[in-house]
């Protein structure tokens, strides 16, 4: 449209009934561009309206769709339309299940729901492996013929992997990288050396994050070479957070030779102590252990230097040179002078190797404003059947006034559980008895849809019963200051919104085996 204020508007000529209305829409439009798009509605009615059967459909330059031989395409409608309400309306997360679920039972999609789910492959990234399992051959062939459907082309049939490395996506790399590291840990580093120079920071902080897989003494000189030098700040940090899961690297036994510089036993009873660097060595840097300051951190001169020291120290060390476990270790540095320094150190060294033992440590005798974490960042390093107990302890001791909390401990169950991943029974349980208590109080915050694609499948025959239901969360009662008569809060109400979800989470669970 642009220029149609400029340059007089020039309609086709066209006889009859179609040539009278496009000359009286000039005068009818508030605008020329109103006019041009109103004459282009128009005509493109007519020639949809105008087009005329062939007598004989020529073959396609695309060819014939191959017949499946691979996996066995689905046939029962009522699966088919659930799958159908699922790639069109259902949480992303309920989507990538019930792919999954298709794909584990040896079954393809039926030709009818192949365009859909390419295309909500091509909307979604996350939900494009899921996809790419369920096509089959016939949706594989489909996928070459239509440019947003690309990305589930099968990799051997297009490009090499070398063509790929060079000209695909950075999720592309990083998958490519994390499958040659398995595979042959010295040919992923040496590709991934090689093409560092010409990455942006972000792209290099990606895939050096693949290395974390097989980790070895012999990645020791390309991590010191980019703890020292590489331009980026966090691309030379977690370069130095690889060396530390290295005990025998040279920046390790640095850093650890400076430590016990720090640490000595004295006073009756006897106990250690520790005092922070009085200077910085200048072989620190070339040692692999940063020596400038930064603002973001808010520690004192010396605190800082004690911090970057014991941050490039493994936790283990600590327990075998102290002989105190992690328990201790947090209450000695509790009672000491330097207990930020030293809890963050640990913090930072325990995110990049997460230990459980350290985890649980920390979760029963939390530091307190020394570390600027929350809890929550500890709990996600631990497996998401280590953290239910700590969930369910929390969820336990919320009543009406604590209601609101319930939804941190919602979100932090919805991030933790991939996709097609549940909570125990035990804690579904409690989760719906709170969410009961949280809808009542008006504080929930999330999708309750996304709650019920996590709850353990033996409870979803109960959560299409309303009695079975009552049984399960009794409805809440709450007395109303403006009459004598309580009102009832249920569950069945509250879930009545996510009967879809629910209801195709049953039909999933029931999914028979290709034969």
């Amino acid at each position: 449209m642009v220029g149609t204020d400029k340059k007089p508007l020039e309609l086709p000529a066209c006889a009859g009934a179609v040539g009278d209305l496009l000359a009286q829409l000039p005068a009818r439009a508030s605008t020329p561009a109103q006019a041009l798009l109103q004459a282009a509605g128009v005509l493109t009615v007519c020639e949809r309206a105008g087009q005329r059967p062939v007598g004989q459909i020529g073959s396609s330059a695309h060819g014939t769709a191959p017949a499946e031989s691979s996996q066995v395409v689905l046939q029962h409608s009522a699966l088919i339309d659930t799958l159908r309400w699922l790639l069109s309306d259902a949480p992303l997360r309920l989507q990538i299940e019930g792919l999954q679920q298709v794909a584990a039972r040896g079954w393809c999609l039926p030709n009818s729901l192949l365009p859909l789910a390419l295309d909500s492959g091509a909307r979604s990234s996350m939900l494009r492996p899921a996809v790419v399992a369920v096509l089959g051959e016939r949706g594989r062939w489909l996928a070459r013929h239509h440019s947003a459907w690309r990305y589930a082309v099968a990799s051997a049939e297009t490009v090499s992997v070398e063509q790929r490395w060079q000209e695909g996506s950075l999720a592309q790399r990083v998958q490519i990288l994390r499958e040659e590291r398995r595979i042959a840990p010295a040919a992923a580093r040496e590709r991934l050396q090689a093409a560092l120079p010409d990455l942006p920071a972000k792209e290099r902080l990606e895939l050096l994050a693949e290395l974390k897989a097989g980790l070895s003494d012999d990645d020791e000189p390309l991590l010191a070479a980019l703890a020292q030098k590489d331009r980026g700040q966090e691309v030379r940090d977690l370069a130095r957070s690889l060396l530390v899961q290295l005990p025998q690297s040279a920046a390790t036994q640095a850093a650890v030779a400076r430590l016990q510089a720090c640490l000595h036993v004295s006073g009756t009873p006897s106990r250690w102590q520790i005092e922070p660097p009085q200077a910085v060595d200048p072989g620190w840097e070339e040692r692999g252990t940063e020596s400038s300051r930064t603002k973001q951190e808010g520690l004192g001169e010396r605190a800082i230097w004690l911090y970057r020291v014991v941050r490039s120290v493994p936790l283990a060390w600590w327990q075998q040179y102290t002989g105190m476990d992690p328990k201790a270790l947090l209450e000695w540095a509790r009672q000491g002078d330097w207990q930020e320094a030293l809890v963050r150190a640990w913090w930072a060294v325990l995110r990049v190797a997460p230990d459980a033992q350290w985890c649980h440590a920390l979760l029963q005798h939390w530091p307190g404003r020394a570390l600027p974490d929350q809890p929550a960042a500890v709990l996600a390093l631990l497996p998401t059947a280590q953290r239910e107990p700590y969930w369910m302890q929390t969820l336990q001791h919320i009543d009406a006034a604590k209601a609101r909390s319930f939804n941190d401990v919602a979100q932090q169950v919805l991030h933790a559980c991939a996709p097609g991943e549940h909570v125990s029974p035990a804690l579904s349980q409690l989760l719906l008895q709170k969410l009961l208590l949280a809808h009542r109080r008006g504080y929930l915050l999330f999708s309750v849809d996304e709650l019920c694609c996590v709850l353990h499948p033996t409870l979803l025959p109960l959560l299409r019963d309303a009695e079975a239901l009552d049984r399960l969360v009794p409805p809440l009662s709450v007395p109303e200051a403006v009459s004598d008569k309580p009102l009832i809060y249920s569950l069945d109400k509250v879930l009545g919104r996510s009967q879809q979800v629910i209801a195709a989470r049953c039909v999933l669970e029931q999914l028979p085996a290709a034969r």
